[in-house]
């Protein structure tokens, strides 16, 4: 009880689990009072806490809570043993953040061993604490004490080129000018923990608290804004849904269900969900899947074209992929997977059976495919599915097309987009085709040289692209949906503060977005961006639009939701 009132003291709030609203910076150094914006307080392991925080145990680590206070343990030394915790925090370089850490160090033998950093998006700072000694930045500066001594308060500050680093009150090191350190791969994060796979190291953790100083404004959300909960479970990482609308009107989704928080292990497998009522309410689908409306022909016939993903096969064979340049990673013990092929399917006999081929392919390192946003059937007959990886001669991601002009008898594998600089990776694609008979392409590009949409329009039936070019909507994935009044809507993930899902509007068949008049779908995603988003809308009726998408909250539960909402006005 007594540290707890020390703690308050020190600040205007703090309340364990609560999620306050951003503080505006007064000065700087900034000093007391603080209202924080999210507390750790120990009595729980991180993982489930509100707000939770990502991360884990790597080999040869434990952690436990004794007392109330998290007990780190890192005895490993190979790669990816490690023990750490971390939160998206959306700091605006601009503004600046405070992050506190309550800990005893036991033991540490290496840099990040014992760690608190912090990234702004631009800039990165990490303070490792020794038993003898505290270092910050690169190269390192050093603060003599002890830290096993006993439980010490750490507070470090950040603001553009700026951080401070006080210990139990006293400023220790003035940084200001100095915190120009890049962000890795551009992330905007805070971190504690066994950051190091070298390090060895052993420390307790009794508290973890950081405020944000202050935010950018942004949009509102759209108003009459909706939302359904479509699957949520405890313990269970439920992502990636699909949509379709059948012929009676019938909504159908498929999502995973997964026991581990990851993209690529698909353990705990899949459930498939129906609405009745428009998507206001939601039940298991009992029996074989429907077959997708999309893939009707011309002719009658049934037929489809993806890249085969990730392929699993114990982990002996990983040297065998890595000596030929094919793409491989770990999923599990004992277990990686590789990305190899393609493949169509066509059924002549309303799906009762179906006839498989391989696809030609020249030589490549991955080919991948990731919802329904990246097919589309043609009013003319020609079949279209997007995919992405790279050739063994490629030296950057990009985005290919598979098309059949016979009702998917034959296909073939061509290019698609990339980037004309050869800077930015380009891979998860959206296909419409416009009332011109031209098909729009709206693609993924990857932080941190990326993060745009990138656009392609094709005026010969997918044979042939114009070159892409970057707009100016941050975010991905995308869908796309021509709408009943002809506009075209971009439907996407937003993984900066609010994270959630937007949309973006068309009048001229996709040739240009109205970026001005952002519509706000969900803007209260917690955590780490990769496990939100990949929403697909449909259109229930005209003007009335129903978005499917996964979402994590601060309870840290990542489930499967939708969103009914009225477009705005044409």
């Amino acid at each position: 009880m007594m540290r707890t009132m020390l703690w308050v003291m020190a600040s205007t709030t703090w309340v364990p689990g609560v999620l306050a609203s951003p503080a505006t910076q007064q000065s700087w150094p900034p000093g007391e009072p603080v209202k924080w914006t999210c507390v750790y307080d120990g009595s729980v392991v991180p993982g489930q806490s509100v707000p939770y925080w990502s991360g884990g145990p790597g080999p040869d680590t434990t952690r436990a809570v004794e007392n109330g206070v998290l007990r780190i343990v890192d005895r490993g030394t190979q790669k990816g043993a490690l023990h750490c915790y971390s939160q998206g925090w959306a700091v605006d370089p601009d503004h600046g953040a405070v992050f506190e850490a309550r800990v005893k160090v036991i033991a540490n033998d290496g840099r990040s061993g014992v760690a608190l950093v912090g990234a702004d998006g631009k800039h990165e700072v990490g303070t490792t604490l020794y038993p003898d000694r505290i270092t910050i930045g690169r190269p390192a500066k050093t603060y003599a004490m002890s830290t096993t001594d006993d439980f010490h308060v750490y507070r470090l500050a950040i603001r553009g080129n700026d951080y401070c680093i006080w210990v139990d009150g006293k400023l220790v090191m003035d940084g200001r000018g100095q915190h120009t350190h890049p962000a890795h791969k551009g992330r905007n994060v805070i971190m504690f923990g066994s950051i190091s796979s070298a390090a060895r190291s052993e420390a307790l953790w009794d508290s973890v608290r950081y405020a944000v100083l202050g935010r950018k404004p942004a949009p509102p959300r759209i108003a009459g804004a909706q939302d359904v909960i479509i699957y949520k479970k405890e313990g269970i990482y439920a992502c990636f849904p699909s949509l379709m609308r059948l012929e009676d009107g019938t909504l159908y989704t498929s999502f995973g269900t997964r026991v581990r928080r990851s993209h690529i292990d698909g353990t705990g497998g899949s459930a498939r969900y129906v609405s009745k009522d428009n998507g206001h309410t939601w039940q298991p689908h009992q029996g074989k899947a429907p077959l997708n409306p999309a893939w009707r022909c011309n002719d009658g016939s049934l037929a489809h074209a993806r890249a085969r993903g990730w392929r699993y096969v114990p982990a002996s064979r990983r040297d065998e992929f890595a000596k030929q340049d094919i793409t491989v990673r770990h999923v599990r013990e004992g277990v990686v997977a590789y990305l190899q092929g393609a493949y169509a399917r066509r059924s002549t006999d309303g799906g009762k059976t179906w006839q498989t081929q391989d696809i030609d392919l020249p030589p490549h390192r991955g080919l991948m495919c990731h919802n329904l946003s990246e097919t589309c059937k043609m009013k003319c007959g020609v079949l279209l599915n997007a995919a992405y990886g790279e050739l063994k001669a490629d030296k950057i991601g990009r985005s290919f097309i598979l098309r059949s002009e016979d009702n998917g008898k034959t296909w073939t594998f061509g290019p698609l987009a990339a980037d004309p600089e050869g800077k930015v990776r380009l891979n998860e694609t959206a296909l419409v085709e416009n009332d011109r008979g031209e098909v729009i392409a709206m693609i993924r590009s990857e932080p941190p040289t990326g993060g745009h949409l990138f656009h392609t329009i094709s005026k010969d039936r997918g044979k042939t692209w114009s070159t892409p070019r970057r707009t100016k909507i941050w975010g991905y994935p995308a869908n796309l949906l021509r709408l009943k009044d002809g506009r075209i809507l971009c439907t996407y993930g937003y993984r900066r503060h609010p994270q959630g899902v937007r949309a973006v509007l068309s009048r001229d068949g996709g040739h240009t977005w109205d970026v001005n008049r952002l519509i706000v779908i969900r803007d209260d995603h917690f955590g780490g961006g990769s496990h939100l988003g990949y929403p697909i809308s449909v259109e229930l009726a005209p003007g009335k639009i129903f978005t499917i998408y996964y979402i994590t909250l601060t309870d840290g539960v990542t489930h499967v939701a939708g969103t009914h909402w009225d477009l705005p006005p044409s």
